[in-house]
């Protein structure tokens, strides 16, 4: 047996274990390809193979034992996706047993060599595709989603890798850049480039700095600002890392003062700008707090949330919502969070002056509920509906309120999009 075969196995079932603890920690992409796919691919049929360890294992394990289910379910993702020989397969998971569990190495061998059998004789059971969408999601989600957008979403879900957008320079030929990258235009100055491979630094001008990456979606709440706001306006990013959105505002001629809280992103924030040729004014410090010498014309908030519109790029974050007991109380903790950040945007703002607010998000307490409230408390505040006229969007993102609210499911011939609420305020006085 390869030892970095085995290592590899083991930083997998080690991931899958942290989200079966309900642990939260960003989606981390690994060097080797095999690996990414390995626990890409656990996740995205999360559903169903815990169907299968629930019919072939008779006596449920108890949470502790989380490392065991882990070594099963990266196991039989081999098996049933990823045509790893089967041999090879059960082999690796009975050493890796005889390591983190070894009293259940036993189980782990019996469970992988009849589920083979099954396979072999047509005996194994086939479940419904929908059991890949967790409990307590499809659960929040049905109150206010119809039953064809959430089974989309998470048809979306199983495309693998996911499709990567890059935003050009506004000087750019986006012609150009289209054949450079072997990709399709997908929005006004966006090239999207399917099925991805290797690391982004390798992709053709990266150190030219003429592109950066950004989901199609994140593009929208800059350029809705910059829709609204003359030129050469003042404006403040808040939570600006990692800098597309910031770029963007650049890339337009804003006079840009971008706030991050965290030491480490604001180092990735100016990293970012310096290769893409921007300098701005960088404050490293809680955007809560933070109040300009004079109210500026414009505030792009893009708000910590619990990015649930991220699926098809985070497939981890889902199945951690579904074990995190401790989630109300997070997307609780979240939403004082935002309405603390609103808060502090309106005391930035001159009058006349737009508030953007967006996040990656479809839970609607951070989104449309979090407005409502806002408006509620602050009557100085209007909603100006974002029009269809305005942005490169399908008319059903397009709500009743005049926010716009994204599916990832829609363009899904051409790879999704992620999942957004945004929202466009306008401070009366």
């Amino acid at each position: 047996m390869n030892d970095n075969s085995l290592k590899n196995r083991i930083i997998a079932i080690e991931e899958i274990c942290n989200i079966l603890d309900g642990k939260s920690h960003k989606n981390k992409l690994y060097r080797d390809k095999l690996l990414n796919v390995l626990i890409g691919l656990s996740l995205r049929r999360m559903g169903e193979i815990l169907f299968y360890l629930n019919v072939y294992i008779k006596i449920p394990l108890k949470k502790e034992k989380n490392i065991v289910i882990a070594n099963l379910i990266a196991a039989i993702t081999q098996i049933l996706y990823m045509k790893t020989p089967n041999y090879a397969a059960v082999n690796t998971s009975v050493e890796i047993s005889k390591i983190k569990s070894p009293n259940y190495t036993k189980l782990v061998n019996g469970v992988l060599r009849q589920i083979i059998r099954d396979i072999n004789a047509n005996k194994l059971l086939k479940p419904d595709q929908l059991i890949n969408i967790p409990k307590k999601i499809k659960s929040r989600w049905s109150k206010y989603l119809t039953k064809k957008d959430i089974k989309q979403i998470f048809d979306q879900n199983m495309e693998m890798p996911p499709a990567l957008d890059v935003t050009l320079n506004k000087n750019e030929n986006i012609n150009e850049w289209k054949k450079k990258l072997q990709g399709e235009v997908f929005g006004k100055n966006n090239i999207r480039i399917f099925k991805p491979t290797g690391k982004i630094e390798n992709l053709y001008g990266y150190n030219l700095g003429k592109w950066w990456i950004q989901d199609f979606s994140a593009q929208i709440p800059a350029t809705l600002l910059i829709s609204s706001i003359r030129k050469n306006s003042k404006i403040i990013d808040m939570c600006a890392a990692p800098g597309g959105k910031t770029a963007q505002l650049l890339n337009y001629g804003a006079d840009v003062t971008a706030i991050e809280i965290n030491p480490k992103r604001a180092k990735l924030l100016r990293s970012n700008l310096k290769r893409l040729n921007f300098k701005t004014k960088i404050v490293v410090e809680n955007a809560i707090n933070y109040r300009p010498k004079t109210h500026v014309d414009g505030v792009l908030l893009d708000a910590p949330c619990s990015s649930t519109g991220t699926f098809r790029r985070n497939p981890d974050i889902p199945w951690r919502i579904e074990h995190d007991k401790n989630f109300n109380n997070k997307l609780s903790n979240l939403c004082k969070t935002q309405k603390n950040l609103l808060d502090s945007a309106a005391l930035c703002l001159k009058p006349g002056g737009v508030l953007i607010y967006s996040v990656c998000s479809l839970e609607i307490e951070e989104g449309e509920k979090q407005i409502i409230n806002f408006i509620k408390n602050n009557r100085n505040f209007d909603i100006k509906p974002i029009k269809l006229e305005e942005i490169d969007i399908v008319k059903k993102a397009i709500t009743k309120q005049g926010f716009l609210k994204t599916l990832p499911n829609f363009y899904n011939l051409k790879g999704g999009i992620d999942g957004f609420f945004i929202a466009r305020l306008i401070k009366k006085n």
